[in-house]
């Protein structure tokens, strides 16, 4: 694959100038477009078969909710794109920092019909595919839907063959996930004002507790209870936001069904984890093999996490947080305070590498309501090859315990899969590190990325302004692997109608898959 970095691509639309964004005719959905545009310079000119290009879009503020508004309540920016003839598939693909806000990416093809159209509502990336596109001058809008001073980049890639075609045909093997982890960022000491902070979608009814500059809380209610009643018995928290990505060949699927579970007696009421864990039950991997076969093995449990209201797959991440004593000589790394564990209900909501293509749309998971992170019969929880996902520091069990350590620098890990319960391609890159300083209640953030900490040299650093945004060298590098909700009645019937027919068990350990 031929990559480009088209940092000269300009935006075309409405052509800015000195005075603003210049009037211009305007498209529905539904019919053609005909935007004034300016011609740009590349290499050749042309997105020629296997070529990507990559570049800024710039920043937009506004809401334009329909095509038929844009440039007339804020600015909608046409880009244009010369594609070669011979191509299998368009992608046309973007990011912006924060899934708060909304674009709404518009693909016309050389006559200037719609072919394709996609939101990034609630995710960080969102892609419009287009198949076998013809050869000509195609044009990109970029509307923002709900926007507030947001960033974005784009890329597209015109290609010879589909992602998942790479890994048929041949020998069956096994196409594996290769879990690794989003470095922590976000920081704070502000505990969420919500107490319903497990509600989806998170982003936008969880602000932080904080009046006139003072937050009087840190932890959550369910974090501060009592171990003895199910809490985490948490004082002092140092809140982040982290997530699991897969940069396998294969996607990360991992199924379980509480009715069956609790009919045959292998899922259990967990009372001393009453306000995280409060339904136990035995979890499986369903492995995917390159003829299209599925055999399935144990990976550990699920449970039901009655915050969030959904089902999570245990475990998967595990934090741990550690005082720098000797930043001068190898970091001096000393375990601080107490490490914590969080459950998941992942979703495919960012790319786990902006310059790979190799992104899926299988979508096992989803932690809307109607899927199946909340289902008890046909439950699934997993990721799509390329994609990940991140809880962010609102969510219950984003934090590592502070309480009682001093001013200075520390290192917080994030681990992915840390029992090794996962049969996945590597098991040595699930670590990622965060290096900060923390003086009173305030958090630098000095340095992130997959690793250890900032002394491993082989470390790889992300130094954009979103989850995974990193160099074009470390993105590079990376791309070598890969080739919350609402109360639902029904499924509170359920899940009270299993937990009546289950024993209370006490907390017993699960045995390595």
């Amino acid at each position: 694959m031929r990559i480009s970095i088209r940092a000269g691509l300009v935006v075309l639309s409405a052509a800015f100038t000195s005075s603003g964004w210049a009037h211009a005719d305007h498209a529905t959905a539904s019919a053609k477009a005909d935007f004034p545009v300016r011609e740009t310079s590349h290499a050749d000119g042309i997105l020629a078969v296997d070529e990507a290009w990559f570049w800024d879009g710039g920043t937009l503020d506004g809401r334009v909710p329909d095509g038929a508004l844009c440039d007339l309540t804020a600015p909608c920016p046409v880009f244009a794109v010369e594609v070669a003839d011979g191509g299998r598939r368009l992608r046309v693909g973007i990011d912006t920092p924060e899934r708060l806000d909304t674009f709404v990416v518009e693909v016309f093809d050389p006559q200037g019909a719609l072919a394709g159209s996609d939101s990034n509502a609630n995710q960080f990336n969102s892609e419009v595919l287009v198949d076998a596109p013809a050869g000509g001058r195609w044009t990109v809008r970029v509307r923002p839907e709900a926007v507030t001073r947001a960033s974005f980049r784009l890329r597209a890639k015109l290609e010879s063959e589909l992602p998942e075609e790479r890994f048929t045909g041949g020998a069956r093997r096994a196409l594996l996930p290769n879990l690794r982890t989003v470095p922590p960022y976000e920081f704070t000491f502000v505990a969420p004002a919500n107490p319903l902070n497990g509600l989806y979608p998170p982003d936008t009814i969880n602000p932080p507790l904080e009046v006139a500059g003072i937050a009087p809380l840190s932890c959550t209610a369910d974090e501060m209870a009592p171990p003895s009643l199910g809490g985490g018995g948490a004082v002092d928290c140092l809140r982040f936001t982290s997530g699991p990505i897969n940069l396998g060949p294969g996607i990360y699927d991992m199924r379980f069904s509480l009715l069956e579970d609790a009919l045959a007696g292998t899922a259990y009421l967990n009372l001393e984890e009453l306000l995280a864990r409060t339904v136990v039950g035995p979890k499986l991997q369903a492995v995917h093999f390159s003829d299209g076969s599925v055999e399935f093995i144990p990976a550990g449990t699920y449970s039901f996490h009655p915050v969030h209201f959904h089902f999570h797959d245990d475990y998967v991440l595990s934090f741990e947080l550690y005082a720098v004593t000797d930043p001068e000589h190898g970091g001096g790394l000393t375990p601080a305070g107490l490490g914590t564990k969080s459950g998941f209900c992942p979703a495919d909501q960012l790319f786990g590498d902006w310059a790979d293509f190799g992104q899926g749309y299988e979508t096992p998971g989803g932690d809307s309501p109607l899927d199946n992170c909340f289902s008890p019969v046909g439950g699934v929880l997993g990721l799509s090859v390329g994609w990940g996902d991140v809880y962010r520091w609102q969510r219950p069990g984003m934090y590592v315990e502070f309480g009682g350590q001093p001013n200075g620098r520390y290192v917080v890990r994030s681990i992915v899969d840390a029992e090794h319960r996962v049969l996945e391609t590597n098991d040595g890159d699930n670590v990622s590190y965060a290096y900060i300083e923390v003086q009173g209640r305030t958090i630098e953030l000095l340095e992130r990325g997959w690793g250890l900490d900032p002394w491993d040299p082989d470390k790889v650093v992300f130094d954009g302004p979103g989850p995974v945004q990193r160099s074009a060298t470390a993105a590079g590098a990376a791309a070598q692997d890969s080739g919350g909700g609402g109360a639902l009645p029904l499924l509170s019937l359920l899940l009270a109608g299993a937990c009546a027919g289950m024993r209370y068990r006490r907390r017993r350990p699960v045995a390595p898959a």
